[in-house]
């Protein structure tokens, strides 16, 4: 099998994005916060439990996907044919590093929604409470080891350094990521508008792939 082939599997699992914006500086413990989130996602992966990604997928974007996959059921329906395909051919993640966030912007003010009943939340006197969003660059750098059926099942150890997007509401610990299939910079603007498309502007760690030997 190709390397690129297990890459994209793993795509659907933890998505990679290059774009650029302003950045903001976080308090630190926001920051920890993020690093915390995506090193769990990162364990979970290495447990196998590759499910935990598809469920701390960020709502809109999961709206999104849902939207083009026809519906909510197909798209559960993608994300399951994935991660079975995933133990199919036996992929495990044996190492997933994370390093300090490398930048945080502000994002995405809506309605602040309650988690029961969904209807907006008011303050005392009356008015919607608008919320805002923290996103976070989060480097990472994942190492998985695959058989090669065309090499008689020979172990095939793959390491990239990539990076973890992942979403908040401000104030709470309640990270999400944008998981399930690769976003395109015109997703993420489409999602976030005031992100610029400039790549630099982003800092994003320098990616890179390759096997080890």
């Amino acid at each position: 099998m190709k390397f690129s082939y297990y890459l994209t599997l793993l795509f659907l699992t933890v998505s990679i994005v290059r774009v650029g914006a302003e950045r903001v500086i976080p308090d630190p413990l926001i920051a920890a916060s993020a690093k915390d989130a995506v090193e769990k996602l990162g364990l979970e992966m290495m447990k196998g439990n590759f499910k935990y990604g598809q469920e701390r997928m960020y709502p809109r974007w999961k709206r999104r996907l849902a939207l083009r996959a026809g519906g909510m059921e197909k798209l559960e329906v993608q994300l399951t044919s994935a991660q079975q395909q995933r133990i199919r051919i036996g992929l495990v993640v044996t190492a997933y590093r994370v390093g300090e966030p490398t930048a945080f912007f502000d994002v995405w003010r809506a309605k602040k929604l309650h988690p029961v009943t969904g209807e907006p939340v008011r303050d005392d006197t009356g008015r919607e409470v608008i919320t805002s969003h923290w996103l976070a660059i989060v480097p990472v750098t994942m190492q998985v080891k695959v058989p090669d059926r065309q090499l008689g099942g020979k172990i095939r150890t793959l390491e990239e350094d990539t990076c973890t997007i992942a979403v908040c509401e401000k104030g709470t610990d309640d990270w999400y990521f944008l998981t399930g299939l690769k976003p395109t910079v015109q997703d993420l603007r489409s999602l976030f508008p005031t992100l610029p498309s400039d790549e630099k502007s982003l800092g994003l760690p320098v990616s890179s792939a390759r096997e080890i030997k």
